[in-house]
C-alpha cells in the first residue's frame, strides 16, 4: 500500500482556474438574440419570433440538442427580466413582484352569471337594507339566561311549551286557542316553504330562457338562418317575436287590388275619412319651401360654375401671349 505522501505525489491535481469559472458563470446568464424575445412576465412566458435556420437544426440527436440549447436561452432571458423585479421579503423567503399580464388567455370556463335575486333580496337592494349578522345566542326573558336563536332548547321555548294561554277579554272561552296557535306555526311553515320554492322556480325559468335565447341565435347564426339546422330532442320550435309585414302579390290575379282601390274610393267619396287639414296644409307648405330652396342652390351652383369657366379662360390667354413673345419673358409692369 502507498502512503499518504507518495499518493499525493503521484496523482496530478490541476490548479483551479477562478476567472474562466466566472466567465463561464457570466457567459450562462449573458443570452444575445438578434430578435429580442417578446416577454411576458405576468404570465411567466416568453414568444421567440425568430427564424429557425434548418441547416443548423440537423436531424436526430443534432435537432434536439438544438432545440433544447435554444429553449434554455429563452429561459434563462426570462429569469433575467424576473430577477430584475422588485423583492419582498415573506416569512424568510424572497418573493418577486409579478407585473400585470399582458397577453390574453382565453378562460377555461364560462363568465359567471350574477344569481337571480329573490323578492326579499331585490327590495333590500332598492330600500338600502344592509344585511347584519345576529348573534346565536339571545336572552331569555322567561328562562333568564342566554340560550340559542335557533334549534334544540332555544329562547322562548318555555314560553311555546305553556299548557295555558290566557284568553282575551272579547275572546270565545270556548275556542281551541291552542290549536290556533299551533295551526299559525303550521301556516307560516308552509308559507316560507312557498315561498322558497317561487324563488327557485324564477331562477331556473330563467336559466331555460336564456338557454333557449342562445340556441335561437345559434341556429340564426347560419346562411340560411337555421332553415336547415338540425334539432335537438324534444326542442320546440322557436317563436318568431315581432310583426311580419305582407305584401300583396306583383303578379297574378287583380281582382283583389281593384277591389281594394274601389272601397278606398267609396270610403274617401262617402266622408268617413277624417283628414286632418292643417297638417295636410303644413305638409304641402313645407315641400313648397324646400322646392323653392333647391331651385335657389342649383342657380347659385350654376352661376359659379359659369364664374369658375370665364376667369379659367383668361388665365390660359394670358399664359399664352407670355409664350408667344420672344424669350418667353413677360412684359414687365410700370412703375
Amino acid at each position: 500500500m502507498l502512503s499518504a505522501a507518495e499518493s499525493m505525489e503521484t496523482t496530478d491535481v490541476s490548479p483551479l482556474n477562478v476567472e474562466q469559472l466566472l466567465n463561464s458563470t457570466e457567459r450562462s446568464t449573458k443570452v444575445e438574440k438578434e430578435i429580442p424575445l417578446t416577454l411576458d412576465v405576468g404570465s411567466l412566458a416568453a414568444f421567440d419570433i425568430s427564424a429557425i435556420d434548418s441547416a443548423k437544426m440537423g436531424t436526430g440527436k443534432e435537432r434536439s440538442k438544438f432545440l433544447k440549447d435554444l429553449t434554455r436561452d429563452n429561459t434563462q432571458l426570462l429569469f433575467n427580466a424576473i430577477f430584475n423585479l422588485p423583492t419582498t421579503v415573506v416569512e424568510r423567503s424572497v418573493c418577486v413582484n409579478l407585473p400585470r399580464p399582458t397577453t390574453r388567455l382565453p378562460r377555461e370556463k364560462k363568465i359567471p352569471v350574477d344569481k337571480t335575486l329573490t323578492k326579499w333580496e331585490a327590495f333590500a337592494k332598492k330600500k338600502g337594507i344592509q344585511k347584519k349578522k345576529r348573534t346565536r345566542m339571545v336572552y331569555d326573558e322567561v328562562a333568564k339566561e342566554y340560550r340559542p336563536r335557533f334549534g334544540y332548547n332555544k329562547a322562548g321555548s318555555d314560553k311555546e311549551q305553556n299548557w295555558v294561554v290566557e284568553v282575551p277579554a272579547n275572546g270565545d272561552p270556548y275556542k281551541d286557542w291552542l290549536g290556533e296557535k299551533e295551526d299559525k306555526k303550521k301556516e307560516n311553515v308552509a308559507k316560507n316553504e312557498l315561498k322558497r320554492l317561487q324563488n327557485v322556480s324564477k331562477a331556473v325559468k330563467g336559466q331555460s330562457e336564456d338557454i333557449s335565447r342562445h340556441v335561437k341565435q345559434v341556429h340564426k347564426s347560419t346562411a340560411s338562418l337555421g332553415k336547415f339546422q338540425e334539432k335537438v330532442k324534444n326542442e320546440k320550435k322557436a317563436k318568431e317575436k315581432g310583426k311580419t309585414r305582407k305584401f300583396a302579390p306583383v303578379t297574378g290575379d287583380s281582382t283583389g287590388e281593384k277591389e281594394k282601390s274601389l272601397a278606398l274610393i267609396s270610403k274617401i267619396a262617402s266622408g268617413t275619412v277624417s283628414v286632418n287639414k292643417e297638417k295636410a296644409a303644413n305638409k304641402e307648405l313645407g315641400a313648397t319651401i324646400k322646392r323653392k330652396r333647391e331651385e335657389e342652390d342649383s342657380k347659385k351652383s350654376k352661376r359659379r360654375s359659369k364664374m369658375g369657366i370665364k376667369a379659367q379662360s383668361n388665365h390660359f390667354d394670358k399664359k399664352k401671349r407670355q409664350v408667344s413673345r420672344p424669350g418667353g419673358k413677360s412684359k414687365p409692369s410700370r412703375g
